[in-house]
């Protein structure tokens, strides 16, 4: 018990509790056994109005705030379907973890967790269910939206090159003499090397590899699909 993190930290726990039952009274902590849990109603506000409320659950990770929530819409309103981003244990997906770094980063209170990537998640769900399109456009779900994330990032279409990207990511450690994964021939040291490091510092290596296994799962498939339809 001593080492989670509402024990170890206990102002942080009060700090955190503090500040989210002030924005939202209808969200009440309560520590059950050694977990952490958020859970009420949920406000959508759109330009100073409320516009929907949902029937919300966090559970905090065991190192909070270093790892991310899990989020559960537990109303029964959103369908488990990738199309709503929502997975079949009822986790929702409110971000790439991969991008964490653009929109909560690591050190950032669980108050700005719930104004940004939790609020813009049931937005778009309160909007899409009364047919309009999503307010901040939509990325597909599991490795299509990796795809899609990194294709961005990095400026580049080839699954081959975002899949070494990863790779290097991965890595306990990245050697320059490495082949840069680019794909220029070159050595990592004479090419891209600041990039990656920029990367390391920015992307989990437990998040890469989890990217990485979903984008290699996926180039398989698309691979033994090509392999299946020219027999």
């Amino acid at each position: 018990m001593s080492g989670l993190w509402h024990c170890k930290n206990p102002a942080l726990f009060e700090k955190e509790k503090d500040e989210v039952e002030a924005r939202y009274p209808e969200l009440h902590f309560r520590v059950i056994g050694d977990v952490v849990r958020v859970r009420g109603t949920f406000p959508i506000v759109c330009e100073g109005q409320v516009l929907d409320r949902y029937s919300v659950e966090l559970l905090l990770a065991r190192d909070h705030p270093k790892s991310l929530p899990l989020v559960r819409e537990i109303g029964g309103r959103i369908p488990r379907t990738p199309e709503r981003h929502v997975n079949q244990d009822g986790t929702a997906c409110v971000l790439l973890p991969d991008q964490r770094w653009e929109v909560w980063p690591i050190g950032s209170p669980l108050l700005d967790f719930l104004n940004g990537p939790v609020r813009n998640f049931f937005l778009g769900q309160s909007l899409v269910e009364r047919g309009d399109p999503w307010p901040f456009g939509q990325w597909g779900h599991g490795a299509r939206g990796i795809i899609e994330y990194y294709s961005g990032l990095l400026d580049t279409q080839d699954l081959l090159v975002i899949s070494r990207y990863l790779e290097c990511l991965v890595a306990k450690k990245v050697k320059g003499h490495w082949p840069c994964p680019c794909g220029s021939g070159k050595r990592l040291r004479d090419c891209h090397t600041g990039n990656v490091r920029d990367l390391q510092e920015k992307i989990a290596r437990k998040d890469a590899a989890y990217s990485l296994g979903h984008l290699r799962r996926w180039m398989e498939t698309a691979a033994a699909g090509v392999l299946e339809s020219g027999r």
